[in-house]
């Protein structure tokens, strides 16, 4: 079960602070969390989380699909390989 947000700007605050803690983990990722990418990870993240739960992101190269996906994957637990 989930909660709508109804807050975007403290959505992206705890994302900050996500990528931040991925970044000292990991490879440095240099995001910009604007509204809609804040609103994907949330996204990518309610999908993942469920039992069997995948996605497929669609859209062009360097729009930052994998860089999402990456920082979801973290948020989750996940190993990414």
């Amino acid at each position: 079960a989930y909660d709508q947000v109804k807050n975007l700007l403290k959505v992206s605050d705890i994302l900050s602070e996500c990528l931040n803690e991925y970044n000292d983990t990991n490879a440095m990722m240099d995001l910009v969390l604007f509204d809609d990418a804040v609103r994907h990870v949330a996204r990518i993240v309610r999908i993942v989380r469920n039992e069997g739960g995948h996605a497929l992101l669609v859209g062009v190269g360097g729009s930052g699909k994998q860089s999402l996906a990456r920082l979801a994957a973290f948020i989750c637990g996940y190993s990414v390989f």
